[in-house]
């Protein structure tokens, strides 16, 4: 089954040996740790303040936040083993950061106190990070986040990729468990150097709980006065898949995520709150990107008759919020600020997912539309010639849009799609979970392939699984007229294809298979790929690749770092005008390109320049 995606940054609520962070110095001097912590605090603009029980948000900032998305900081420290201070903080990773001077606040506390520091977050088991200071203050990182080699906006050098903990003062056995698992090596960092009684101290830090043994340091931004708050229009939409806010006409606001219906839109609704908040702004709209959100009633709040009052959180890397107002009856809603600290905070999370921005001026594929507007979890798209098909999930259920045709639907959830010609393939999968949380699935669920006819809008079942031949996770390619199908036939890898009537088996790699049927050009470097393509042709006489040029630090995003190259000319030029775009089809004459923000928002570009 699929598995929901985690959230970020915790050790709260999780086994100690799946999430965790924990922060330690080699010095038994606490008093000399805290004054060099508590001065760091002040000179980044906090006051001290009483340790109190506090209401938990849903989506608390300092859970989820940074310091500097979050207006609370808490620490506890307290002594360890073999030699080593502990501190636990809220926000989580609140001394490995970068502070306001951009200097990682662990190397700060290092120099300041002449000793070796050390950070360790351990994310789902599966990645980690650790952050090395010596007594220099010289910060070294190593491992990867769930975010992949960034930690907190620093690149993590490509020769550190490998988590590893060393230095005077680590046992030997730490790094040894590492090297078993990750979870492995934290458990024993915290055996070997803090206690078992330090694993749920930041569950505490964040409620305001009694750590009797430790001492406990707090501290807030100053407050200050808010603006009055932002009226804006709103209308509730019913789709299959929920409820959807649409405030000022174009920026929709679901249980899970904020966007824009275009970028155009989402740059005015900016620019509206950035003068609200006088927070100076520059847009160069490109795709809208969406962000991650959770909206929870706030922890306190007046309750207003005909008022519904939301705590909108906004993204999972730190994040930034704002409360909502909703009066459904009078079409219209108030936007207030949660935090006059947090205002340029808030316009840039905005910015991103609402405007987007625009990059590469001489770009091949330009101008990128929005393929649907209907909220999804999950949507796919193919052309068959140079005809765009799309179809994303409904429940239990999934849309099909033939371009220049109307919507329908087809049981099942569209998982994979090919396309050629006249005709497209669909994958779809029978949900064993379909709720309104989530709609779930499994390789050996009850799935099918269709091939549907273009013109017409026939649809005729070609291959259904059994117990022995399973595709609930698959890939589909059209090699000419043969369709292939990724499946596996009693657990193993096989291939299978289909012409017409006649359908065969092999067993093999379906990617190796999908990549010869693709036919790679000779002599061609650097050629794009992803988790579903091999390769990708734009056009009869163009593929997509990799421009080794643009992927430094700077250039993260994916469209970014990729180009077009003529194959007759060879000449080379970026492949899109927008940030964060992914290509995942071209028609065949290279005409126009299918790209993804991600897995659920698709858009459509069209080739403005000749290669």
């Amino acid at each position: 089954m699929k598995a929901p995606i985690e959230s970020p940054v915790s050790d709260i609520r999780r086994p100690m040996s799946d999430w965790g962070q924990v922060t330690l110095f080699r010095t038994d001097d606490l008093g000399a740790l805290g004054r060099v912590i508590r001065d760091i605090c002040l000179t980044e603009g906090l006051v001290a303040v009483p340790y109190v029980r506090r209401k938990r948000e849903t989506w608390d900032r300092m859970e989820y936040g940074t310091g500097a998305t979050s207006d609370r900081w808490s620490l506890a420290l307290g002594a360890g083993l073999g030699g080593w201070s502990v501190v636990k903080t809220a926000p989580l990773e609140l001394l490995a950061e970068p502070g306001a001077s951009g200097e990682h606040r662990l190397g700060v506390i290092a120099r300041r106190l002449g000793c070796e520091a050390l950070h360790v977050s351990l994310y789902d088991g599966t990645a980690m990070v650790i952050v090395q200071a010596a007594p220099t203050g010289e910060v070294a990182l190593s491992g990867y986040s769930m975010d992949g080699t960034s930690f907190h906006g620093v690149e993590i050098e490509e020769q550190r990729l490998e988590p590893r903990i060393e230095g005077p003062g680590i046992p030997p056995s730490v790094q040894e468990a590492l090297e078993n698992f990750l979870s492995d090596g934290f458990d024993e960092l915290i055996e070997k150097l803090a206690g078992q009684h330090w694993v749920d101290v930041s569950l505490k830090l964040v409620d305001g709980d009694e750590i009797p043994s430790a001492r406990v340091l707090s501290f807030m931004r100053p407050a200050l006065e808010k603006k009055p708050p932002l009226r804006v229009k709103l209308s509730v939409e019913e789709h299959p898949l929920g409820t959807r806010y649409v405030l000022d006409e174009g920026i929709w606001l679901t249980s899970g995520s904020i966007e824009a219906a275009t970028s155009a839109l989402g740059a005015a609704f900016v620019e509206k709150v950035a003068r609200w908040l006088e927070v100076p702004v520059a847009l160069e709209p490109g795709v809208p990107r969406s962000l991650f959100c959770v909206r929870a009633p706030p922890s306190e709040y007046t309750q207003r008759a005909g008022v519904e009052t939301e705590l909108v959180s906004l993204g999972d890397d730190g994040g930034g919020e704002f409360l909502l107002h909703a009066s459904r009856g009078l079409g219209s809603a108030e936007i207030e600020e949660r935090s006059p600290h947090q205002r340029r905070n808030l316009v840039a999370r905005l910015t991103r997912a609402l405007v987007g921005a625009r990059t590469n001026n001489n770009a091949v594929y330009r101008d990128f539309d929005r393929v649907f507007d209907e909220p999804t979890t999950h949507a796919v798209g193919a052309f068959a010639g140079e005809q765009l098909i799309t179809a994303w999930w409904r429940r239990g259920r999934s849309a099909v849009a033939i371009e220049g045709r109307g919507i329908f639907e087809l049981p099942g959830l569209c998982t994979a799609i090919a396309g050629t010609a006249r005709q497209f393939a669909l994958a779809l999968v029978t949900p064993r979970v379909s709720n309104g949380y989530s709609q779930g699935y499994g390789q050996e669920d009850c799935s099918v392939i269709v091939v549907i006819d273009v013109d017409t809008g026939e649809v005729r079942e070609v291959l259904h699984s059994d117990e022995h031949l399973t595709f609930g996770f698959t890939r589909l390619f059209f090699a000419g007229d043969v369709l292939g199908v990724r499946a596996e036939r009693d657990g193993k890898p096989t291939v299978v294809t289909i012409e017409g009537e006649a359908r065969t088996e092999s067993p093999g790699d379906f990617r190796e298979w999908m990549r010869n049927a693709m036919k790679p050009p000779l002599g061609v470097d650097g050629l794009y790929s992803s988790y579903e393509l091999p390769m990708l042709w734009a056009g009869p006489d163009a593929v997509v690749v990799v421009d080794e040029h643009a992927r430094e630090a700077r250039h993260s995003e994916t469209g970014a770092a990729l180009a077009v190259l003529d194959l007759r000319t060879r000449e080379q030029r970026p492949f899109c005008d927008a940030a964060g775009l992914e290509p995942v089809a071209c028609s065949a004459s290279g005409a126009r390109c299918l790209a993804q923000i991600d897995t659920r928002r698709l858009f459509v570009g069209t080739r403005r320049v000749d290669i």
